[in-house]
């Protein structure tokens, strides 16, 4: 008989141990654990910065988001552990919209945004002043694996423009909350498709869907409320406009895909999954 185990973290033992002691056939799997056995990998997650940019925030001015981006992407590497894989958008790719292959057909949209100490000038111009930056801070969730990226990140910022900020590492629960209150100037954060879906991991950021930075604009509003009822082809365009579109304001900024999987006992043939179904079909699955 075949057996999935889908939450492992209630029966204390990792994916790969509950295989091999036989328990399961199958298991869902979110670490990077060296294995042997049959895997089927896919993501939903993207790792991103997101800049609080609500009216009346220090963050609000596009210019100091996308120096600050700017700078924080020409630091980044890809962490060691083989959790993490290099993004091409904040959409992770092997989404489909109607069928339609999402990141195929939007290409790659992360932008360029131009001289990093030029755009933080333009903002000091403006009316950014160095008193503005006195409680920011770049808050991320425990256990993430990403306290050195953080550190490295806030290191950078402080070496190109003086701008002293701390790393705030809180209980996940916490960081949840946080997000969700606004209550942040800088996080390091999750951002998901939940079911596979582009229009919702884009729609966080609408006033509508959650506000989740507290960017608010007319012209993307309108197209994601345009993609809601538009089909195909017209529907994949519209998503990659909204995509783009935060992408080159910097409201989130994309820095890695984080990588999970269904392990799988070695013997089994013809199992077929679709994380997004979610589906597990096992018809005319065979264990030898």
């Amino acid at each position: 008989s075949l057996r999935l185990v889908q939450n492992t973290g209630s029966t204390g033992k990792s994916a790969a141990q509950l295989i091999a002691d036989e328990k399961c056939s199958a298991a869902l799997d979110d670490t990077a654990e060296a294995t042997s056995l049959q895997s089927v990998e896919y993501s939903d997650t993207t790792w991103a910065l997101l800049f609080n940019a609500s009216e009346g925030s220090v963050f609000a001015v596009a210019s100091l988001r996308q120096a600050l981006a700017g700078i924080a992407l020409q630091n980044l590497s890809v962490p060691s552990s083989g959790l993490f894989t290099e993004v091409t958008g904040l959409v992770p790719d092997g989404l489909t919209v109607d069928g339609i292959d999402y990141r195929q057909t939007a290409g790659d949209v992360r932008p360029a945004f131009g001289d990093p100490r030029a755009l933080y000038i333009a903002a000091r111009d403006g009316g950014v002043s160095p008193s503005d930056f006195g409680r920011v801070s770049l808050l991320l969730p425990s256990g993430s694996g990403l306290s050195d990226t953080a550190e490295l990140i806030n290191s950078a910022w402080q070496k190109e423009f003086s701008l002293f900020f701390s790393v705030e590492e809180v209980e996940p629960e916490e960081f949840q909350k946080r997000l969700e209150n606004g209550s942040y100037t800088i996080a390091l954060a999750p951002v998901q498709a939940e079911g596979g879906s582009v229009y919702t991991a884009l729609a966080q950021f609408s006033p509508t869907g959650g506000g989740l930075t507290g960017y608010s604009d007319a012209l993307y509003t309108t197209q994601l409320s345009a993609s809601a009822t538009a089909t195909g082809s017209t529907r994949c365009s519209l998503l990659a406009a909204c995509e783009r579109q935060l992408l080159e304001q910097a409201v989130a900024v994309p820095l890695f895909t984080q990588q999970k999987r269904l392990l799988v006992a070695n013997g089994i043939e013809g199992l077929v999954f679709d994380p997004f179904g979610p589906v597990l079909d096992v018809t005319y699955a065979t264990k030898s």
